[in-house]
């Protein structure tokens, strides 16, 4: 079985009687992305058709939110392009249109990034960097006592428009929606007491039940009262798969829930091991991005058993904050970190510790056997003679399961869980029950 590493791959070898499952995608047909664009427009998921609402609102002054180059979007310019043809014909003058990039905490892209990702738009509408810690007003608290403060030319708009792509997140439980708002456009303050929540009970990569980082993000979403939505799913090959338009909480529910239809698989019983690739080139030029795969493969193997990450990390750790944090506290020490001493920058660590407190990882990897051991994790050269290893440990009988794409493919062992999310209709007082069922 080959595995991406790199640009290249790696040739793993396992007996059929010691391999529980390969954890992959289903492979289907997708259309065009005019196609699908078209039908989504068409059909807006629990809100008017965009073009009617503009044209009985008539806004004139309408920002929309786009993600920035760490969330980056196949075809994004595609369908940014498609969004302002909408507003156009619905008889919106196109300078009454400004773009707002959601870096929540990130720096601010080049010039080059901001080509490859909005394409020509850049030169015929105006973009804005979000910035954290200037120009931003108090929306009120969430149920949790959280400070909701959100850049203030956005909230000045008439009507606000967020973009947006689902995928699984290691704090949200999901990305897309309202992430747009929170991180994306909120100030410095607002975002680290969100995420220095991460230790929490429910804080699960692809769990948005019992999440008080998602909770908190759907609140500080609907204090703010975004208009509408267009958020999109991907192939793990990064194609466009579907578009949800409309209501930027029911749409972006009925998101989530193709999503899980689509990149979940359900298992019986869990494994004394997984094997887990991070994808190959790009989504393992880092370290810092490859280990997020091990949210995935935790779901798949027994508390105290094995994980072996396979990932080249040409570019190196990829975030100096976090390898501080890793190499210069021991796990029990990351663990029992003050809540209130958390800072954004490095916050994985925390997590990871969770992870590398009950489980073995071992990292097939290009970056040195020193960094990797300093940061906890055990280097390995050669993933059959590893191989050899778990079998020494669990015997000739082990049981593990492959994980050819990373992240892309979340391991289940329920038959189906609902999300329960009560839900609020912007300026009005109709609360709505909202379910999300997987079904696998």
């Amino acid at each position: 079985m080959k595995l991406r590493y790199g640009k290249s791959s790696i040739d793993l070898e396992i007996p059929k009687e010691n391999l529980l499952g390969v954890v992959k995608p289903i492979q289907q047909s997708i259309k065009p992305i005019s196609e699908l664009l078209k039908e989504s427009v068409m059909d807006p998921i629990g809100a008017p058709n965009l073009h009617n609402l503009l044209r009985k609102n008539k806004p004139t002054d309408i920002v929309i939110i786009v993600s920035d180059i760490t969330r980056s979007i196949s075809n994004y310019s595609e369908m940014l392009k498609f969004l302002v043809s909408e507003i156009v014909d619905a008889g919106i003058d196109e300078r009454n249109i400004e773009f707002m990039i959601a870096l929540g905490t990130h720096k601010k892209h080049t010039p080059e990034e901001n080509k490859i990702l909005y394409g020509d738009l850049i030169s015929d509408f105006k973009f804005s960097f979000h910035d954290c810690y200037t120009n931003y007003v108090s929306l009120g608290k969430t149920s949790t006592n959280l400070e909701v403060q959100v850049n203030k030319r956005v909230r000045d708009a008439d009507l606000v428009i967020v973009t947006g792509r689902i995928n699984f997140h290691y704090l949200a439980g999901f990305s897309g929606g309202r992430k747009a708002i929170l991180p994306g456009i909120s100030s410095y303050a607002t975002i680290k007491g969100n995420h220095s929540k991460l230790k929490r009970d429910g804080v699960i990569f692809g769990n948005l039940h019992g999440n008080i980082i998602a909770q908190e993000m759907d609140e500080a979403s609907r204090l703010f009262g975004v208009d509408y939505l267009l958020n999109v799913i991907e192939t793990t090959d990064n194609d466009t798969d579907r578009i949800f338009w409309g209501h930027p909480e029911f749409a972006f529910l009925e998101g989530i829930k193709c999503f899980i239809s689509k990149r979940s698989a359900q298992i019986f019983e869990k494994a004394d091991c997984a094997i887990i690739s991070a994808g190959g080139y790009p989504k393992d030029r880092t370290f810092y991005l490859s280990h997020k795969s091990l949210n995935s493969a935790v779901r798949a193997v027994k508390k105290g058993g094995t994980i072996v990450l396979i990932a080249q990390c040409s570019e190196g750790v990829g975030d100096d904050k976090f390898q501080q944090y890793m190499q210069e506290y021991s796990l029990d020490e990351l663990i029992d970190y003050p809540e209130e001493r958390i800072e954004i920058g490095g916050h994985r660590a925390f997590q990871t510790a969770k992870i590398l407190k009950d489980y073995k990882i071992y990292v097939l990897s290009d970056l040195e056997s020193e960094i990797l051991t300093q940061m906890h994790f055990s280097h390995i050269k050669n993933i059959n003679e590893c191989i050899s290893q778990i079998k020494k440990i669990y015997g000739k009988k082990f049981k593990a399961y492959v994980l050819p794409n990373g992240k892309s493919m979340l391991p289940v062992m329920e038959k189906d869980r609902t999300y329960e999310v009560i839900k609020k209709h912007k300026g009005g007082h109709d609360y709505v029950n909202a379910e999300v069922k997987k079904t696998y």
